[in-house]
């Protein structure tokens, strides 16, 4: 379960999923009619969402923050761009990422040597 919070009202929600939009509208212009109308076009954002009390509503996706994430608050997940610790090296033959322990590449099966 995925909790969110709106920036605006800092009200808590429960995040259902997701929706996309795109949009276009054409209408005359002023001066050249049909022949040169007036285009207008965009995207819209969306994520439904659920109060304590089951009511569904959507909003944008810009104005909502992630708090908890199945219990577990957001900055106490690892999301670092670092790599894992246990990974260190890569399998000569086929490129696979092997771990410390690993003797046997699991892809394509040949044994990792120490050095």
């Amino acid at each position: 379960m995925i909790i969110v919070k709106d920036k605006r009202t800092n009200k808590n929600y429960i995040l259902l999923g997701t929706g996309f939009g795109a949009y276009k509208a054409v209408r005359p212009s002023l001066l050249g009619g049909n022949f040169i109308p007036h285009e207008e076009e965009g995207t819209v954002e969306t994520v439904a969402v659920c109060d304590k009390f089951g009511d569904i509503s959507w909003h944008e996706s810009s104005d909502l923050q992630v708090i908890k994430v199945d219990g577990i608050e957001i900055r106490d997940i690892n999301i670092d761009d670092e790599p894992d610790e246990k990974v260190y090296e890569y399998c000569p033959a086929c490129g696979a990422t092997l771990s410390k322990g690993d003797k046997i590449c699991h892809d394509c099966g040949i044994t990792i040597m120490d050095y």
